[in-house]
């Protein structure tokens, strides 16, 4: 037993070492699992008798809006994200009715006031110059992070709002809304009153 006693020792020596005294672990944190992302294909989107036209993703589908099937209402369903792009047309005919559609768009953003950190407009020009109108991103935990209203000044608005499907966190949708915010982008840049 005694000549067996330094070989623990030593033994219990080495495996004291090997644990050692190091603080510097950090453990791995929370991460989501990963998105596989389709690639990016685009055809004109199916909007029937609608005075607007422009290009859809692929892999998204366009629903008319059973509730207002007169009205050129759309959404555009993204089914891998879960998410839908709401489209509401209205024609106008005068400049009170174009007003009032305007302050309706600001007061539905407006409504995410309390839950976004930021709004920020960015004018549709930037991404089509024969568009008028705003595109508000919306930065926060808020049931929508992007809205739109697109005119041509003259008889139609268009207003479109993006959401997912499910209750969200930020940070957990980021890529999915970047991803989407491209496909918006490219419908914007491709949007053509008829």
């Amino acid at each position: 037993m005694k000549r067996n006693l330094p070989i623990l020792g030593l033994f219990l020596v080495v495996f004291i070492a090997a644990c050692g005294t190091d603080d510097s672990f950090v453990p791995k944190p929370h991460a989501y699992p990963r998105m596989s992302l389709p690639v990016k294909s685009y055809q004109l989107g199916d909007f029937k008798q609608a005075p607007y036209s422009f290009e859809i993703p692929a892999y998204a589908a366009v629903i008319e809006d059973n509730q207002n099937v007169n009205k050129s209402w759309y959404n555009i369903h993204f089914h891998m994200f879960d998410a839908t792009l709401h489209l509401t047309y209205y024609p106008f005919s005068s400049w009170a009715q174009y007003d009032s559609m305007v302050a309706d768009t600001r007061s539905l953003v407006n409504k995410h006031i309390q839950k976004a950190e930021d709004i920020i407009e960015d004018p549709l020009e930037n991404y089509n110059p024969d568009l008028h109108g705003l595109v508000f991103h919306i930065e926060g935990q808020t049931a929508s992070n992007l809205n739109f209203y697109a005119t041509d000044s003259a008889q139609h608005f268009l207003r479109g709002a993006l959401y997912f499907n499910q209750k969200t966190q930020p940070d957990s949708i980021a890529p999915a809304f970047e991803f989407l915010w491209k496909d918006v982008q490219h419908a914007l840049k491709t949007f053509k009153w008829k």
